[in-house]
Protein backbone atom coordinates (compact mmCIF):
# COMPACT_ATOMS: atom_id res chain seq x y z
CA UNK A 1 0.00 0.00 0.00
CA UNK A 2 1.66 3.78 -1.12
CA UNK A 3 1.47 5.15 2.34
CA UNK A 4 4.34 7.83 2.84
CA UNK A 5 6.11 10.50 1.02
CA UNK A 6 9.32 11.40 -0.02
CA UNK A 7 10.52 14.95 0.98
CA UNK A 8 13.63 16.95 -1.06
CA UNK A 9 14.29 20.46 -0.32
CA UNK A 10 16.78 22.26 -3.00
CA UNK A 11 17.72 26.27 -3.20
CA UNK A 12 20.14 28.43 -5.41
CA UNK A 13 23.00 26.15 -6.88
CA UNK A 14 24.53 24.30 -4.93
CA UNK A 15 22.95 21.14 -5.52
CA UNK A 16 21.26 20.07 -9.01
CA UNK A 17 17.95 19.10 -10.40
CA UNK A 18 19.78 15.70 -11.62
CA UNK A 19 20.36 15.06 -7.31
CA UNK A 20 16.62 15.17 -6.71
CA UNK A 21 16.23 13.21 -9.50
CA UNK A 22 18.98 10.63 -8.66
CA UNK A 23 17.50 10.38 -5.03
CA UNK A 24 13.46 9.95 -6.72
CA UNK A 25 14.66 7.42 -8.76
CA UNK A 26 16.43 5.06 -6.40
CA UNK A 27 13.57 5.78 -3.44
CA UNK A 28 10.98 4.94 -6.20
CA UNK A 29 13.32 1.86 -7.36
CA UNK A 30 13.55 0.15 -3.88
CA UNK A 31 10.38 1.29 -2.34
CA UNK A 32 6.83 -0.15 -3.74
CA UNK A 33 5.67 2.14 -0.64
CA UNK A 34 6.43 5.08 -1.95
CA UNK A 35 3.66 7.36 -2.80
CA UNK A 36 5.25 10.50 -4.04
CA UNK A 37 7.92 13.02 -3.80
CA UNK A 38 7.74 16.86 -2.37
CA UNK A 39 10.41 18.55 -4.47
CA UNK A 40 10.37 22.15 -1.57
CA UNK A 41 12.25 25.05 -3.54
CA UNK A 42 12.99 28.79 -4.47
CA UNK A 43 11.08 28.14 -7.57
CA UNK A 44 8.81 25.37 -9.23
CA UNK A 45 10.51 25.43 -12.66
CA UNK A 46 13.26 22.96 -12.26
CA UNK A 47 13.56 20.09 -14.79
CA UNK A 48 12.41 17.10 -12.31
CA UNK A 49 11.13 13.38 -12.17
CA UNK A 50 7.35 14.18 -13.54
CA UNK A 51 6.61 11.89 -10.18
CA UNK A 52 8.02 14.74 -8.23
CA UNK A 53 5.41 17.92 -6.82
CA UNK A 54 6.88 20.76 -6.99
CA UNK A 55 6.10 23.33 -4.07
CA UNK A 56 7.76 26.65 -2.71
CA UNK A 57 9.32 26.63 0.35
CA UNK A 58 7.38 28.80 3.10
CA UNK A 59 7.40 32.20 2.50
CA UNK A 60 8.39 33.13 5.91
CA UNK A 61 11.05 30.53 6.15
CA UNK A 62 12.02 31.36 2.24
CA UNK A 63 15.14 33.98 3.02
CA UNK A 64 18.69 34.25 2.86
CA UNK A 65 19.48 34.39 6.56
CA UNK A 66 17.81 31.22 7.17
CA UNK A 67 19.52 29.66 3.90
CA UNK A 68 23.06 29.67 5.69
CA UNK A 69 25.38 28.50 9.20
CA UNK A 70 22.15 26.59 10.96
CA UNK A 71 20.01 26.21 7.70
CA UNK A 72 16.79 27.34 9.45
CA UNK A 73 15.17 26.75 5.97
CA UNK A 74 14.73 23.34 7.49
CA UNK A 75 12.59 23.57 10.55
CA UNK A 76 9.65 24.53 7.71
CA UNK A 77 9.64 20.77 6.79
CA UNK A 78 7.02 19.75 9.43
CA UNK A 79 4.43 21.21 8.34
CA UNK A 80 3.98 20.50 4.25
CA UNK A 81 0.38 22.03 2.93
CA UNK A 82 -0.12 19.78 0.04
CA UNK A 83 0.25 16.84 2.38
CA UNK A 84 -3.04 16.28 4.84
CA UNK A 85 -2.16 16.28 8.57
CA UNK A 86 -0.30 12.85 9.61
CA UNK A 87 1.01 12.03 6.05
CA UNK A 88 4.14 9.89 7.36
CA UNK A 89 7.34 11.50 5.16
CA UNK A 90 10.99 10.74 4.84
CA UNK A 91 13.45 13.60 4.49
CA UNK A 92 16.70 13.34 2.93
CA UNK A 93 19.26 15.59 2.47
CA UNK A 94 20.65 15.94 -1.33
CA UNK A 95 23.95 14.64 -0.29
CA UNK A 96 22.43 11.64 0.30
CA UNK A 97 22.03 8.20 -1.39
CA UNK A 98 19.47 5.81 -0.90
CA UNK A 99 20.21 2.05 -1.20
CA UNK A 100 17.34 0.21 0.53
CA UNK A 101 13.98 1.04 1.26
CA UNK A 102 12.96 4.01 3.05
CA UNK A 103 9.73 2.54 3.52
CA UNK A 104 11.22 1.00 6.58
CA UNK A 105 12.37 4.50 7.97
CA UNK A 106 8.78 5.81 7.44
CA UNK A 107 7.37 2.95 9.34
CA UNK A 108 8.91 4.58 12.86
CA UNK A 109 6.42 7.03 12.68
CA UNK A 110 3.81 4.67 13.78
CA UNK A 111 5.44 4.54 17.39
CA UNK A 112 6.98 7.93 17.31
CA UNK A 113 6.29 11.34 15.45
CA UNK A 114 9.72 12.57 14.95
CA UNK A 115 12.94 10.61 14.08
CA UNK A 116 16.63 11.90 12.95
CA UNK A 117 20.07 10.74 12.93
CA UNK A 118 21.70 10.77 16.23
CA UNK A 119 25.28 11.63 17.23
CA UNK A 120 28.17 10.82 19.04
CA UNK A 121 27.13 13.38 21.80
CA UNK A 122 23.14 13.08 21.53
CA UNK A 123 21.91 9.93 21.71
CA UNK A 124 18.08 11.29 22.15
CA UNK A 125 17.84 8.35 24.33
CA UNK A 126 15.37 8.08 27.56
CA UNK A 127 18.60 9.77 29.38
CA UNK A 128 18.89 12.78 27.07
CA UNK A 129 14.68 13.60 27.40
CA UNK A 130 15.45 12.71 31.26
CA UNK A 131 17.77 15.57 31.63
CA UNK A 132 15.87 17.99 29.08
CA UNK A 133 13.49 17.60 31.64
CA UNK A 134 15.36 17.71 34.96
CA UNK A 135 17.07 21.03 33.22
CA UNK A 136 14.20 22.71 32.29
CA UNK A 137 15.19 22.50 28.94
CA UNK A 138 18.34 23.97 29.48
CA UNK A 139 20.47 21.02 28.31
CA UNK A 140 19.09 18.83 25.56
CA UNK A 141 20.99 16.49 22.31
CA UNK A 142 20.79 17.79 19.06
CA UNK A 143 20.89 15.60 16.25
CA UNK A 144 21.73 15.87 12.78
CA UNK A 145 19.16 16.91 10.20
CA UNK A 146 20.29 15.22 7.12
CA UNK A 147 17.41 12.22 7.65
CA UNK A 148 14.07 13.03 9.43
CA UNK A 149 11.20 11.08 9.54
CA UNK A 150 7.79 12.37 10.72
CA UNK A 151 4.34 12.78 10.59
CA UNK A 152 3.31 15.93 8.83
CA UNK A 153 2.00 18.37 10.54
CA UNK A 154 1.70 16.22 14.03
CA UNK A 155 0.67 18.36 17.17
CA UNK A 156 3.70 20.24 18.53
CA UNK A 157 5.92 20.23 15.53
CA UNK A 158 8.95 22.24 15.30
CA UNK A 159 7.77 24.17 12.50
CA UNK A 160 4.44 24.85 14.31
CA UNK A 161 6.88 25.74 17.50
CA UNK A 162 9.21 28.01 15.76
CA UNK A 163 6.35 30.19 14.17
CA UNK A 164 4.67 30.74 17.26
CA UNK A 165 7.76 31.27 19.42
CA UNK A 166 6.61 28.55 21.82
CA UNK A 167 8.34 28.13 25.10
CA UNK A 168 9.67 25.36 26.77
CA UNK A 169 9.21 25.36 30.64
CA UNK A 170 8.58 29.12 29.97
CA UNK A 171 11.94 30.56 28.51
CA UNK A 172 11.57 31.09 25.12
CA UNK A 173 14.33 30.09 22.55
CA UNK A 174 17.43 32.19 22.12
CA UNK A 175 18.43 33.68 18.82
CA UNK A 176 21.60 30.96 18.51
CA UNK A 177 19.20 28.24 19.02
CA UNK A 178 16.40 29.39 16.17
CA UNK A 179 18.95 29.94 13.69
CA UNK A 180 20.34 26.30 13.90
CA UNK A 181 18.06 23.26 12.54
CA UNK A 182 19.38 20.96 14.51
CA UNK A 183 19.25 22.85 17.86
CA UNK A 184 15.68 24.63 17.59
CA UNK A 185 14.30 20.73 16.83
CA UNK A 186 16.19 19.19 19.92
CA UNK A 187 15.01 22.05 21.65
CA UNK A 188 11.64 22.44 21.27
CA UNK A 189 11.16 18.88 20.51
CA UNK A 190 13.14 16.66 22.98
CA UNK A 191 10.30 15.14 24.52
CA UNK A 192 9.41 13.32 20.95
CA UNK A 193 12.39 12.97 19.08
CA UNK A 194 13.56 9.64 18.67
CA UNK A 195 17.24 8.27 16.86
CA UNK A 196 16.90 6.78 14.04
CA UNK A 197 17.99 3.02 13.71
CA UNK A 198 21.87 2.60 12.67
CA UNK A 199 20.99 -0.26 10.71
CA UNK A 200 18.83 1.85 8.66
CA UNK A 201 19.99 5.25 8.34
CA UNK A 202 23.87 6.94 9.17
CA UNK A 203 26.00 9.40 8.29
CA UNK A 204 28.95 8.05 5.83
CA UNK A 205 31.72 9.62 8.00
CA UNK A 206 30.59 8.49 11.21
CA UNK A 207 29.75 5.37 10.31
CA UNK A 208 32.91 4.29 7.73
CA UNK A 209 35.58 6.32 8.76
CA UNK A 210 37.66 5.56 12.08
CA UNK A 211 40.79 7.45 12.94
CA UNK A 212 43.24 4.90 12.45
CA UNK A 213 42.72 1.82 9.48
CA UNK A 214 42.91 -1.10 11.97
CA UNK A 215 40.47 0.34 14.20
CA UNK A 216 37.82 0.36 10.86
CA UNK A 217 39.07 -3.32 9.68
CA UNK A 218 37.44 -4.21 12.77
CA UNK A 219 34.43 -2.43 13.10
CA UNK A 220 33.73 -3.25 9.44
CA UNK A 221 33.65 -6.74 10.58
CA UNK A 222 31.32 -6.56 13.65
CA UNK A 223 28.93 -4.08 12.06
CA UNK A 224 28.88 -5.93 8.78
CA UNK A 225 25.48 -8.14 9.25
CA UNK A 226 23.90 -4.74 10.35
CA UNK A 227 25.09 -3.00 7.43
CA UNK A 228 23.79 -5.16 4.57
CA UNK A 229 20.16 -3.28 6.11
CA UNK A 230 20.86 0.11 5.27
CA UNK A 231 18.79 2.55 3.29
CA UNK A 232 19.77 5.63 3.57
CA UNK A 233 23.79 7.09 3.61
CA UNK A 234 24.19 10.78 4.12
CA UNK A 235 27.56 12.33 3.06
CA UNK A 236 27.73 15.06 4.92
CA UNK A 237 31.14 16.98 5.36
CA UNK A 238 32.98 18.83 2.90
CA UNK A 239 35.36 15.92 1.95
CA UNK A 240 32.89 13.43 1.83
CA UNK A 241 30.72 14.77 -0.58
CA UNK A 242 29.06 12.35 -3.19
CA UNK A 243 30.93 14.01 -5.87
CA UNK A 244 34.21 13.15 -4.25
CA UNK A 245 32.58 9.51 -3.66
CA UNK A 246 31.58 8.45 -6.75
CA UNK A 247 34.54 9.17 -8.42
CA UNK A 248 36.66 7.03 -5.84
CA UNK A 249 38.93 4.00 -7.18
CA UNK A 250 39.26 0.92 -5.34
CA UNK A 251 41.79 1.01 -2.48
CA UNK A 252 41.72 4.56 -2.72
CA UNK A 253 41.97 6.66 0.98
CA UNK A 254 39.18 8.80 1.99
CA UNK A 255 39.64 11.24 4.80
CA UNK A 256 37.07 13.96 6.95
CA UNK A 257 37.91 16.86 8.00
CA UNK A 258 38.56 15.11 11.89
CA UNK A 259 41.21 12.94 10.48
CA UNK A 260 38.85 9.98 10.09
CA UNK A 261 39.50 7.74 7.09
CA UNK A 262 39.05 4.57 5.67
CA UNK A 263 40.10 2.99 2.51
CA UNK A 264 37.76 2.56 -0.16
CA UNK A 265 37.57 -1.51 -0.03
CA UNK A 266 34.59 -4.02 -0.24
CA UNK A 267 36.09 -5.14 3.17
CA UNK A 268 36.39 -1.67 5.42
CA UNK A 269 32.66 -0.58 3.59
CA UNK A 270 31.01 -4.03 4.29
CA UNK A 271 30.24 -5.07 0.85
CA UNK A 272 28.75 -1.78 0.09
CA UNK A 273 31.17 -0.41 -1.99
CA UNK A 274 29.92 -0.76 -5.21
CA UNK A 275 26.11 -0.55 -3.76
CA UNK A 276 26.78 3.01 -2.88
CA UNK A 277 28.76 3.96 -5.74
CA UNK A 278 26.32 2.80 -8.50
CA UNK A 279 23.47 4.75 -5.88
CA UNK A 280 25.25 7.99 -6.67
CA UNK A 281 25.67 7.85 -10.32
CA UNK A 282 23.16 10.17 -12.42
Amino acid sequence: MNDWYLILMIWGDAYSDADCNRLIRNAHMHSPSLKGAIVLSDRVDRDLDPRAIQCRISPDFDRSDFKKNGLAVKISLFEIDVLPPGARCVYVDLDSVIIGDLGKVAALTLSAPLWTLPTPRARLDAWSRLRWRLSRGRRYGAGNSSVFAYRNAFPGNPTAKFRNKTTVFGQAASDDIRSNDDRFIGWSCQDVIRPLPTQLAVRFRIEFLEVTFWMNRIKARYRRKARQSLVVVTFDGALTKPAVIAALRDGAVIADHHGRRARWTDLEMSGLRQTMQDALQD
